[in-house]
């Protein structure tokens, strides 16, 4: 992803801004991109509630234990570590934890999932909700952004739906991903791709995917966030929000998750639906099931679009901001809450 992202920032606006904006035209326009439900959170923040409070520092013993240091193929004995903490973490709350269990490079490596549902549901004839992240660190950082936050996000939504009783027909999904990080991006070995695959061969009905995705990093900074043209000219200059992130086959479902988000969290936010061809917007695991053909997104701070220390060694936990990553934890609770007691 680094790499891509590097060769566009060389190109020049003056060539990419035409192209794209002809590109976001033919999906619909811009208007039909941009537009979202509801109004982004303006003003000071509200105190943390005494929950959030323990929410952020729960949060952050998850980053720093999973981001110590670098964890992938490259590292099996730190990658198998924190795999093994995060199964700790779900199976100490009650949870049973099914590995999905593959090959790559010489190494076994494994997705974790756990599932909630009403008692009595049968299993593999609910829609389901998939909410994910993954757990290996980019080659040359400990990942406490990229995506320790998005993996203790997993954990402790895990902890606070664990009494949910969804409807009959119902349920959601927390999985950890393994090998989503170069050189496994966009390849047959990234685990969320495995995943989404085995989901279909199973016959699931997926109506909702949600990819935690960098999300514990934020400024109030003007000029702190960024954008590829024509994004650039539409959304604000200041990285203090979190972003919803689709294709436009994936629309009508930000547009929901966004929804929520705004009903229920006191937080900036933005979303954005778009021709997949923007970089940036397939970015996450939601591609692997973009691929499949169900509907998802990436709930993101927006990665290299803002944080400095992105696929850098100095992407470590003293750069998270856990108060603010708490109230968007809490603000996609109620998302996924939401969006499992859809009709």
């Amino acid at each position: 992803m680094q790499r891509l992202f590097r060769r566009f920032r060389t190109m020049r606006g003056a060539v990419m801004a035409p192209l794209l904006g002809a590109v976001a035209l033919a999906g619909g326009g811009v208007g039909y991109m941009t537009s979202m439900p509801g109004e982004s959170f303006r003003g000071p923040l509200p105190p943390l509630s005494a929950e959030q409070e323990l929410l952020a520092r729960r949060l952050r013993e998850h980053v720093e234990h999973i981001a110590r240091e670098e964890h992938n193929t490259s590292y099996p004995g730190q990658l198998e570590d924190v795999a093994r903490y995060l199964e700790s973490a779900l199976a100490e709350m009650g949870y049973a934890v099914k590995q999905q269990m593959f090959s790559v490079d010489g190494n076994r490596v494994r997705n974790l999932e756990v599932t909630v549902r009403r008692p009595g549901s049968s299993p593999g004839k609910s829609r389901v909700v998939v909410v994910g992240a993954h757990y290996d660190s980019a080659p040359g950082t400990p990942g406490a952004n990229d995506n320790a936050t998005g993996s203790a996000a997993v954990i402790e939504l895990a902890r606070a739906l664990k009494e949910m009783r969804p409807e009959h027909g119902q349920e959601i999904r927390l999985v950890l991903f393994v090998n989503e990080e170069p050189p496994y991006f966009k390849t047959a070995q990234m685990g969320s791709l495995l995943h989404a695959r085995d989901m279909v061969e199973r016959g699931e009905n997926v109506t909702a995917m949600l990819s935690l995705e960098t999300i514990g990093y934020f400024s109030d900074a003007k000029g702190s966030q960024h954008y590829p043209p024509p994004l650039d000219a539409l959304y604000p200059d200041t990285g203090n929000f979190i972003a919803f992130v689709g294709d436009l086959g994936s629309r009508e479902l930000v547009r929901a998750a966004l929804a929520s988000f705004r009903r229920h969290a006191k937080f900036p936010s933005e979303g954005l639906a778009a021709p997949a061809s923007i970089p940036g917007v397939d970015w996450s695991d939601h591609w692997s099931y973009r691929q499949q053909g169900f509907p998802a997104l990436m709930i993101t701070d927006t990665a290299p679009y803002r944080y400095p220390h992105y696929h850098t060694a100095q992407d470590t936990p003293d750069k998270i901001d856990y108060a603010l990553l708490a109230r968007v934890v809490k603000g996609i609770e109620f998302v996924v809450r939401d969006l499992a007691a859809a009709p």
